[in-house]
């Protein structure tokens, strides 16, 4: 069956050929060409950033900037959420803005661009749609655009939003499916300007991760001593601390760590990694999840319990998880090839085709060689380019 003018339009767009497209608008009126979901050409280009084609179908070809799919979504709307582009997609929201299109528009969920530029990390975006005036807390089902840039780690949007006055009473001390928060996060990756600001902005050091532990035992634990110091003043006692005091606490952390020989420590590890291993294969993924995060408290650096634990959480389809524990799983190892491969197939299983196949090129660009991967990213793209064909969510 030879592919419908809307079809060609769509690929037209992608492979950025706009000669055809102006060809295609002398014979037909473009603007009749919907997907599956009432998404038009204009959804679509805005969600590729190429703004040439954005320029032509706006100003000759008599689309509305604030058009909208069936599910009420505007050009910058689909703009906001593709994952990646860069300054593409700031130039295409810029100019869709100055034609008319309005910034704060929600779909039909009430989900806004601002929203949909926060969880995906266009912060250069967030920075323009705040700049246009536009609603700094409006709420959806998932709450606010800072509850959404917190869970999605997305610092420098979380800053940019709190510095335009987002209220951080709540948001900030949002505990993610990980079973943390954005403090702890952060104070993970060492971000000593974010633990700051966050503390600041009302983030509380008193809320433990899953595993019982405080953002300033993390930071003992791996002698982050300026991190120890920033967070001892907002930091309630720990009653098995005696001396609560910076090195009081690096040493109690110190002495936690050492007091257990390497050997048995390392054969805990190797027991749990082994017991989960055998649940998974018996299939009963809750147990092996279980195994695992045991694994995890034993080593958190260890990237194969994280790559684990995205595994029996995708398979028990809860698909944030999985991408939660990808991610921290690339965070331990960027250059290894499972780690990337985790996050596209999360990526695939929420929906998000077109952050899939980003995910699965970097892995195949590391493992060249893997038939899993090569597979995993022909099935992603070819999904992909269906649900722009269909108007789905990429």
């Amino acid at each position: 069956m030879p592919p419908s003018p809307l079809e060609v339009a769509v690929r037209a767009a992608v492979a950025g050929d706009l000669r055809l497209i102006k060809e295609m608008a002398t014979t037909m009126d473009l603007r009749r060409g919907m997907g599956r979901n009432g998404r038009n050409m204009l959804h679509f280009s805005a969600t590729a950033g190429v703004l040439d084609f954005c320029r032509f179908l706006v100003e000759e070809a008599g689309f509305h900037p604030n058009s909208v799919s069936a599910e009420g979504e505007t050009p910058i709307f689909t703009a906001t959420e593709a994952d990646g582009g860069g300054a593409a997609i700031v130039s295409v929201v810029r100019y869709l803005i100055e034609r008319g299109g309005d910034p704060a528009k929600p779909d039909a969920k009430g989900c806004t661009p601002l929203h949909k530029a926060a969880e995906f990390g266009h912060v250069e975006v967030v920075r323009l749609l705040l700049s246009k005036g536009v609603p700094v807390d409006p709420i959806e089902r998932r709450g606010t655009p800072l509850h959404l840039a917190a869970v999605t780690d997305n610092h420098q949007s979380l800053k940019l939003l709190l510095d335009h006055g987002a209220d951080a009473g709540a948001d900030v001390n949002f505990v993610s499916p990980t079973g943390r928060t954005v403090l702890f996060n952060v104070v993970e990756d060492g971000l000593i300007d974010f633990v700051k600001f966050l503390l600041e902005a009302g983030a509380d050091p008193n809320i433990p991760d899953g595993n019982g532990r405080l953002p300033i035992m993390l930071a003992a634990t791996r002698e982050k001593r300026e991190l120890v110091e920033i967070l001892l003043p907002q930091t309630k006692p720990i009653p098995f601390v005696p001396d609560w005091s910076v090195d009081g606490i690096i040493r109690a952390m110190k002495l936690i760590q050492s007091s257990e020989p390497r050997e048995l420590v390392e054969k805990r590890l190797a027991d749990a990694k082994a017991q989960g291993k055998e649940a998974f294969a018996d299939g009963h993924y809750v147990a092996a999840a279980y195994y695992y995060m045991r694994a995890k408290e034993i080593d958190p650096n260890d990237a194969t319990v994280f790559s684990n634990l995205s595994l029996c959480w995708l398979r028990l389809r809860e698909g944030e998880q999985a991408l939660a524990y990808a991610r921290q799983c690339k965070a331990l190892r960027p250059d290894w090839s499972k780690a990337w491969y985790r996050e596209g197939m999360a990526l695939s299983f929420l929906e998000n085709y077109e952050g899939a196949v980003n995910a699965l090129h970097e892995a195949l660009k590391l493992d060249p060689a893997s038939n899993e991967i090569k597979e995993a990213l022909r099935e992603a793209v070819e999904v992909h380019l269906n649900s722009l064909l269909d108007g789905e969510d990429p």
